[in-house]
Order: structure tokens, then C-alpha cells, then sequence
């Protein structure tokens, strides 16, 4: 539960752009937190831009992914099996973030998400812890979804055990 919006506090430290430098899946079932996969390889492919008005937009591609379609043809004409292989490995989303304190410590911030490639997410809120951290001169944000995920195809695990996702950024602008 959030006591205060407090953006203007920590506006100059998140506006700006961020690139994705880990994903990681860990067991959530218990207090021990266990690395049980990286499902987007040592080398994930994300940007998160944020303006000074707390405007996000999140892009989030799965790497083996992301190459010319086979049959060389642009996205609108190309064979839905192609462009389903593409897009299930994209995660986008925009909208407006408030940045809020919880009574407990720490920071996060719910979206409410206006445009996004899975539409179940539209008028929704995506709703992540926040950390801020400087190491070696460097700005990261560390992300954490409020909502465990369950271990499936992208983890290549189906034994339905809750994972909760751990992203790392590094500010690049």
C-alpha cells in the first residue's frame, strides 16, 4: 500500500532510458530465493524509455528471436506461423507510472497500461518493485513484477512452480 506518490523525489535518477542487462527467474515458493532460469540468455534484449512526466514504455524481445523473417517477407504479409514465432517473444507495454513509497520501505510503481501487445494487459496495472542502484559510476533499476509467473514454456520447466522475475537495467541516457 502506497503512503505517497514521491516522483518528483526520484525523478532525475529513473527519467531517462534504461537497457535490460538481466532477467532471471527465481523459485518464489519459499524464503530461499534459487536461480531456476534465464530465460532470455546471458544477453537479453530490452529498452525501457521513461520521460520526466513518468510516461514508460517497455520493450522487452526475446534475442533468438529477433532475425529477418525466413521467407523474407515484411511482417504484414508474412505467414502467421512465422509472425507468431516473432511476436510470442515480444513483451510491450506503455502508460503513465506513479512512483510510490510503501509503508514497509522501498519503492514501486504501478502502470496503468494504455497500449500493449498482449491486449489482456490494456487498462490494466503492471505493478514492479523498484531498487536504485549505483555501481562502478553506473545507474541500475532493478525491476521486480508484484505477481509470481509460472514456470513454463519460457523457462522450458512446466511443473507449475511460482517464479517471480528479477530485471536488471542499466541507464544508458
Amino acid at each position: 500500500m502506497a503512503t505517497n506518490n514521491v516522483w518528483n523525489e526520484h525523478r532525475t535518477r529513473i527519467a531517462g532510458g534504461w537497457k535490460c542487462v538481466s532477467y532471471e527467474m527465481f523459485d518464489n515458493s519459499g524464503p530461499e530465493r534459487t536461480l531456476i532460469a534465464k530465460p532470455h540468455g546471458e544477453n537479453p534484449l530490452g529498452r525501457v524509455s521513461i520521460s520526466r512526466n513518468g510516461w514508460l514504455a517497455a520493450h522487452l524481445a526475446r534475442p533468438e528471436r529477433m532475425h529477418k523473417l525466413r521467407s523474407g517477407k515484411p511482417w504484414q504479409t508474412a505467414a502467421d506461423k512465422e509472425v507468431a514465432y516473432v511476436a510470442r517473444g515480444l513483451s510491450m507495454y506503455c502508460g503513465h507510472l506513479k512512483l510510490c513509497q510503501a509503508e514497509e520501505g522501498g519503492l514501486y510503481w504501478p502502470t496503468l497500461v494504455e497500449i500493449s501487445t498482449d491486449p489482456n494487459r490494456m487498462g490494466g496495472i503492471e505493478e514492479r518493485k523498484v531498487t536504485l542502484l549505483e555501481e562502478d559510476g553506473k545507474s541500475y533499476m532493478v525491476l521486480e513484477p508484484k505477481q509470481d509467473v509460472l514456470l513454463d514454456e519460457l523457462t522450458k520447466l512446466e511443473d507449475g512452480t511460482p517464479t517471480r522475475a528479477v530485471l536488471k537495467w542499466e541507464k544508458f541516457e
